[in-house]
């Protein structure tokens, strides 16, 4: 990976557009970013790994505010980082979420964040992607790291891994984890246990399901004994004695069942023989009693044998009468009608007497007057209905003259409206026109303003700072004299031990022990200290007074050069500004703005009192068309009610004189007197001829039904028809006769049928049976065999069910087996994974020991360049051993002095060691990351870390080391403001900063 070209907008420290080429800082290899303490340069690494992953490392992704607060309100924040992943070159081109004023009204509207990324395929940019998802999937697919990874491979971050050395295990494996991505490993962990925890579950499920078994078994045989192997199921079960106990239960039960099948069949069999006596004696029984019983009711017979015979001979003399009584009815009822229909005529007299008409009317003549009165009826009838649809026409003829009027009166009044409107509309045009262009001048005005105060503030700030300035002088003047002082005094210390060095050395032999300097045993003439003379501490203390001297001159220096840079930027920004007019200026600017704001808040008002206007012309317009129409339509609808009228009124004028009407009709009663008198009169003259032709037919029915009656009673064999009536008898007592003399005759022949029966006569031949205690006998051996047979049954069940219930509880032995391997086995394998089994001396997880070998191939990368930073004195060590405190190790650092022999805790390194081990440390693992994602070339690497620290001879070996980083082409950017890397490195990134911003500028030295 290496970058090309950065643009941001509107970022961190950022206000305005700064471009950063990486091309031309990468042309010499190594480059530095430098400017005064929060100016910004962490910001650009911030920029470049926001362009990637759309979030800033380490502690300052928890702001969530990434826009530049220097910007201004309208500018939306923006990063562009273009750069190539081996052959291919991408561009990304991020936002993040801001707050951006409201287009209309006040207040602001939340801008989500967005993302674009773009391939240069042939020389044109294709969209790849504008999800923010996918754009995350693509480049942590394109780089092989995580965001995580990134920054800690191709940016080594800011003091962070000071506190890695430090760290006590659980903190370490932690950061390792993260950066190797072995979690699996310890969801292999957790996988585990949660094996081990369902296998102990499923096992104990399956010895549930195996003891319940066992008790049905038990409960099922009537076992009361608790077996002996209660208590200890796991060693029953694998030595076989469940086996045996279910084994005896079940030949138990099948024991009992055979000799319960052996009692039930005896039971049955003296059964069968009691059921077959009692069936012969009751049949006996039976047949003597029928017989008895027929023999009874013959005599009974015989004794009513003449009144039978009476009885039959009347109801046959009934029979032949019978069919005359339904003439006799049809003739009475004959007559009867007749009478009805003479007593209807004599009502109809007046009617036709009022008609002027005789009661002997001709049939003719009656209905042809009938037709006439229909007809009279059916022309008033019909005029009715026209006469109601006058009426609605007279209230509907009214109602459009008065709609008619109103339309003239609406027509009116919109002329009015239509004339006075167009004036309106010009002058609300021209206050629009007046309000849109102070709304065009008031952003300028206000941009003007914020223009004039940032310059404004500027100047009042290049006052500040020029006596802050003098004053910072002044102070690096005295640090550099006390600097150069503590220096002096330290190299005297320094060259006072290394004159009693001899002396040092001789005090640390021992007897028969080497000597460090010549190699020999012998020690014939050892040197001694002298009174007063310099020891180790003393040197540590003096140069411990020079480094804070140091980093107090350092610290000096660098406020003066924020100093110096801020009033540079600041002059160039005021240069050929008038700083004594910008209050004035600032002043009438502000008065534009408060005359303007008035004509801007109106705009919409008077925008809409225009649209409104042109509105209502367009609607009285509108109005007017649909009134004309309106009223042409109702005009025509008066001249055709008009019409209508005239035509209804002819009508009335006929009705009144048609000749079906009756005389005495009055033409003054009304219409709907008219029509109900003519409906009278229809309907009379229909009932009339209705009358007329039921009294004819009734006196033709009436004499028919005399002759044939007469008739009738001679035919049937009777003298007269009074003889034939009186031989008729009611209807019950016919039926009860004939139900008598039916009974009579099945009675007989029943009672023949069963004497003649050969059973039933030897029964009643031979002598009587003694049917109770035959069947008490029967019932008592009944009971018996239902006691044996239930006692069988109970037997049968018990033995099937103790044998389906062991050949269960077998099966579930055997389902059980491999269950209790299985939770044996994965208990065993989670414990030794988790640590905790005796098989695992180390006490360590799985998790811990694959990061234990990861951090043994970062201490042996790190240790590749700790040699030559250190001039071959520290190395990393890897130590398996657990620290204070700690229940588990694995992860443990130390620090081997090889110029001593001695091995140290980090803790104990001065600040300057420990920046140096750190650095190689992080130079290690950011190695070691790299190979671990697949080996992602990484070109671009930026190292943003204090050196101030060092002295000079081990800030050359740092140098060293990062100046062989660039091997291969890879480019090393410093993050740093310490002089000696601005004097060393000519190729710089200058950030500065400022009221309104911080910005960059590339300085190329010669390369």
């Amino acid at each position: 990976m290496r970058l090309h070209h950065l643009s941001v907008t509107a970022f961190g420290p950022f206000a305005d557009t700064v471009e950063v080429d990486f091309d031309e800082l990468s042309a010499a290899g190594l480059f530095l970013l430098t400017g005064a303490t929060g100016a910004g340069k962490t910001s650009v690494l911030d920029a470049v790994c926001f362009a990637l992953y759309g979030a800033v490392p380490g502690d300052r992704a928890g702001a969530k505010h990434l826009r530049s607060d220097h910007a201004g309100p309208q500018v939306a924040p923006s990063v562009s980082l273009r750069l190539s992943i081996g052959d291919r070159q991408f561009l990304f081109t991020r936002s993040p979420a801001w707050d951006r004023p409201k287009l209309r009204g006040s207040g602001e509207t939340r801008e989500q964040a967005r993302v674009l990324v773009e391939e240069l395929r042939e020389g044109t940019w294709t969209t790849l992607t504008n999800r923010l998802d996918d754009a995350g999937l693509l480049v942590t697919d394109l780089l092989g790291m995580t965001a995580t990874q990134f920054t800690q491979v191709a940016m080594l971050p800011q003091g962070r891994f000071q506190a890695f050395l430090r760290a006590t295990s659980a903190e370490r494996h932690s950061v390792l984890q993260q950066l190797f991505r072995t979690d699996r490993f310890e969801r292999v962990e957790r996988w585990l246990v949660e094996r081990r925890t369902a296998a102990r579950r499923t096992s104990e499920a399956g010895a549930d399901a195996v003891l319940e078994t066992l008790n049905r078994v038990r409960e099922a045989a009537g076992e009361t004994n608790e077996p002996g192997w209660t208590g200890d199921l796991v060693g029953a079960a694998e030595s076989g004695a469940v086996t045996e106990w279910t084994r005896a239960l079940q030949e138990r039960s099948t024991a009992a069942a055979a000799s319960a099948v052996v009692r039930s069949t005896a039971a049955d069999e003296a059964l069968a023989a009691a059921e077959a006596a009692l069936t012969l004696a009751t049949a006996q029984h039976d047949h003597r009693r029928r017989a008895l019983a027929a023999q009874a009711d013959l005599a009974l017979l015989a004794s009513e044998a003449d009144a039978l015979t009476a009885l039959a001979n009347r109801l046959e003399e009934h029979r032949r009468a019978a069919p005359l009584a339904a003439l006799s009815s049809s003739s009475t009822n004959a007559g009867r009608a007749l009478e009805r229909a003479r007593q209807r005529w004599a009502e109809r007299v007046g009617f036709l007497a009022a008609l002027g008409l005789a009661d002997d009317v001709d049939r003719d003549d009656l209905l042809a007057a009938q037709r006439r009165a229909h007809a009279a009826h059916t022309r008033a009838s019909a005029h009715a209905a026209r006469a109601e649809a006058g009426r609605e026409a007279e209230a509907r003829s009214a109602a459009v003259r008065a709609e008619l009027q109103s339309l003239e009166a609406s027509v009116a009044e919109l002329e009015v409206v239509i004339a006075e409107l167009p004036a309106v509309i010009t002058e609300a045009v021209a206050a629009v026109h007046e309000a849109r262009a102070a709304a065009a001048r008031h952003p300028v005005v206000a941009g003007k303003i914020v223009r004039l105060d940032e310059l404004n503030h500027a100047a009042r700030r290049a006052e500040l700072v020029e006596l802050e300035l003098s004053a910072a002088r002044t102070d690096v003047i005295e640090a550099t004299e006390q600097a150069q002082l503590t220096r002096e005094i330290y190299l005297d210390v320094r060259e006072a031990r290394i004159n009693g060095m001899a002396g040092e050395l001789a005090g640390q032999l021992a007897v028969g022990c080497s000597c460090p300097v010549c190699g020999s045993a012998e020690h014939p003439s050892p040197a001694t200290l002298s009174a007063g003379s310099v020891n180790r501490s003393d040197e540590d203390q003096a140069r411990k007074v020079h480094e804070d001297a140091a980093f107090v001159l350092q610290s000096r220096e660098v406020v003066l050069s924020g100093l110096e840079s801020e009033l540079a930027v600041l002059d160039e920004r005021l240069d050929g500004v008038d700083r004594a007019g910008l209050p004035s200026a600032l002043d009438a600017a502000r008065a534009e703005s408060e005359r303007l704001e008035p004509l801007v808040a109106a705009l919409d008002v008077l925008t809409d009192r225009e649209l409104t206007c042109r509105a209502r012309l367009r609607e009285a317009e509108q109005k007017r068309a649909e009134a004309l129409l309106e009223r042409a339509a109702l005009a025509a609808e008066k001249d055709q009610l008009g019409a209508l009228l005239e035509g209804i009124a002819d009508e009335w004028e006929a009705v009144l004189a048609d000749p079906g009407a009756a005389p005495e009709e009055d033409p003054e009663a009304g219409l709907a007197l008219i029509v109900a008198g003519r409906a009278r009169l229809a309907a009379g003259y229909d009932d009339t001829v209705a009358d007329l032709d039921a009294l004819a037919e009734a006196d033709r029915r009436a004499r028919e039904a005399e002759a044939e009656l007469s008739c009738a009673a001679l035919d049937a064999g009777f003298e007269d028809l009074a003889a034939a009536l009186s031989a008729l008898l009611p209807e019950e007592d016919a039926d009860r006769a004939q139900d008598r003399l039916t009974r009579a005759e099945v009675r007989t022949r029943t009672a023949e049928q069963v004497l003649a029966d050969p059973a039933v006569a030897e029964a009643l031949s031979a002598a009587p049976v003694e049917l109770e205690s035959t069947a008490a006998t029967r019932a008592q051996l009944a009971e018996a065999a239902r006691l044996a047979a239930s006692a069988r049954h109970a037997a049968e069940l018990r033995r099937d069910r103790v044998g389906v219930l062991s050949r269960d509880a077998a099966d579930r032995l055997r389902a059980w087996a491999p269950l209790r391997e299985r939770h044996r086995t994965v208990a065993e394998l989670a414990a030794l994974v988790e640590g905790k089994s005796v098989d695992n001396p180390l006490r360590m997880r799985l998790a811990a020991y694959v990061l234990a070998e990861r951090l043994r191939q970062v201490v042996a990368a790190a240790n590749e360049r700790l040699a030559g930073m250190t001039d071959q004195r520290y190395a990393l060590e890897h130590s398996d051993d657990r620290g204070v405190g700690e229940q588990r190790g694995g992860l443990s650092l130390r620090v081997r002095d090889d110029w001593n022999g001695e091995t140290r805790d980090p803790a104990t390194l001065s600040g300057g060691e420990t920046f140096v081990v750190s650095l190689a440390l992080a130079l290690g693992l950011a190695d070691t990351v790299a190979h671990e994602a697949g080996g992602t070339d990484i070109d671009t690497l930026f190292i943003d870390e204090g050196f101030g620290s060092l002295d000079a001879d081990t800030l050359e070996d740092v140098m060293d080391t990062l100046d062989s980083l660039r091997d291969g082409g890879r480019v090393v950017g410093l993050v740093s403001h310490v002089p000696e890397l601005r004097s060393r490195i000519s190729t710089q990134l200058e950030v500065s900063k400022g009221r309104t911003g911080s910005s960059v500028r590339a300085a190329l030295g010669d390369h």
